[in-house]
């Protein structure tokens, strides 16, 4: 029996969720891989704290992160913390201690990611971070090692259970968004603080996170064309169902010749597209390739569980690249270099909401109703799909509607 020593920065709902999938699955993987682990040392903020947690008493609680990082015996670092430049430090610390590290911690990767990446692989560590998006989904190990032969051309996924929850609720319940939203934390699905979640910051960086594994490249977030859910209305929500539409949050990435066409926001599907019926927290991810078309990977988005299952598969890969002396080899993939533009600069077709409409439709000119395909009237709302439309057609069509029109959505529709 080989035993592998583990140390954790960070104990708490991912963190308390491994211990338990540990525990739960000594016996498995002691039969299968032929290995014990032994976690070592797990750093917290308040070490002397009583935790309900069922672990040998031979673990041990620190308040300081260097003695997780800095043991000698210790080969694996689980980071689990969720802050920023602590995790940074510690991590960088850890690889260049030679430790293999295995984070869940998505703002990291996705803006010190392809460093820590190179890092790891100038000292022939592993670096996983399966359980930076999608909770309980592997897709992160699908585009790097399942669909490592194949030409990923394009990627489209609901990735933040928040927001999917929210207009799921707006649609299915029929309230507000200010509604929708209480109840969701209520139900511990959106944080007292919810900025990160509605304004698409961490759907963001999980794009980002996809677009270095797929498309080797790092977004930059500072150009990315980004928008949140707050601007969703109730009105939005029934027109769009009136058209046989449901709006999503969505994050978009599709490479075209060496360009890459990102979004972030929400979008309008027909209902036969697959993410319209993905509903509450559930995630999913649509990944289009040049062999296999587009493959569709769903399930849950967070929760200790789920999200503590991937950090588990995490550490199960890096366990036997230790036991196979091939460490080092893990989730590194050579930089594309590749340019960066908006979606919106591609031609699209919209759903589009006319709301606090001040006059008749009779005020738009023929020539912009050419871009218009359907129209339909709810309540005191305009409803319409237009037609393909370039950048500078939807520009004209948008100044054209100012003058009649207080409040004018624009939703690109996804096929």
């Amino acid at each position: 029996m080989t035993t592998i020593s583990v140390g954790m920065l960070g104990c708490g709902t991912v963190g308390s969720g491994v211990l338990t999938l540990l525990n739960r699955g000594a016996n498995q993987i002691a039969e299968s891989l032929g290995v014990h682990f032994n976690i070592k040392k797990i750093a917290v903020k308040h070490p002397d704290k009583k935790r309900g947690l069922n672990i040998t008493k031979d673990v041990s609680f620190t308040g300081e992160i260097e003695n997780v990082i800095n043991d000698p015996s210790i080969q694996i670092v689980i980071e689990v913390m969720g802050t920023l430049d602590q995790a940074y430090k510690a991590i960088q610390q850890a690889i260049t201690n030679g430790k293999s590290v295995i984070t869940a911690n998505k703002e990291l990767i996705a803006l010190k990611g392809p460093q820590l990446t190179k890092l790891a692989h100038d000292n022939h560590v592993d670096l996983y971070y399966e359980a930076s998006v999608a909770g309980g989904i592997p897709i992160l190990r699908v585009l790097n090692e399942s669909l490592i032969t194949d030409q990923i051309t394009g990627l489209t996924g609901i990735v933040n259970g928040t927001s999917n929850f929210v207009l799921s609720a707006m649609k299915t319940d029929h309230s507000s968004y200010e509604e929708s939203l209480k109840q969701a934390q209520s139900l511990g699905y959106a944080e007292a603080n919810p900025t990160k979640d509605i304004e698409g910051i961490d759907a963001a960086y999980k794009l980002s996170i996809f677009s270095q594994l797929a498309f080797g490249h790092s977004i930059n977030l500072k150009q990315l064309k980004r928008k949140g859910i707050e601007g969703v209305t109730s009105n939005d929500i029934n027109g769009a169902e009136a058209l046989g539409l449901t709006i999503k949050p969505a994050v978009i990435a599709r490479k075209k010749d060496h360009e890459l066409f990102t979004l972030v926001g929400p979008v309008a599907v027909y209902k036969q597209n697959p993410l319209a019926n993905v509903n509450g927290v559930e995630n999913s991810v649509l990944v289009t390739s040049t062999a296999l078309g587009t493959t569709s990977y769903s399930g849950p988005g967070a929760g200790s569980e789920p999200t503590a299952n991937s950090v588990m598969s995490d550490l199960l890969a890096v366990t036997k690249h230790i036991l196979l002396e091939q460490i080092g080899t893990s989730f590194n993939k050579t930089t594309d270099d590749i340019g960066e533009s908006s979606l919106m600069n591609l031609p699209l077709t919209y759903f589009l909401t006319l709301n606090s409409f001040t006059g008749d439709k009779a005020k738009i000119s023929p020539k912009n109703y050419e871009y218009l395909k359907q129209v339909v009237k709810v309540n005191h709302a305009y409803f319409c799909v237009t037609k393909l439309l370039t950048k500078e057609q939807k520009n004209e069509l948008t100044s054209a509607l100012a003058n009649g029109v207080t409040e004018v959505h624009f939703y690109p529709i996804l096929k």
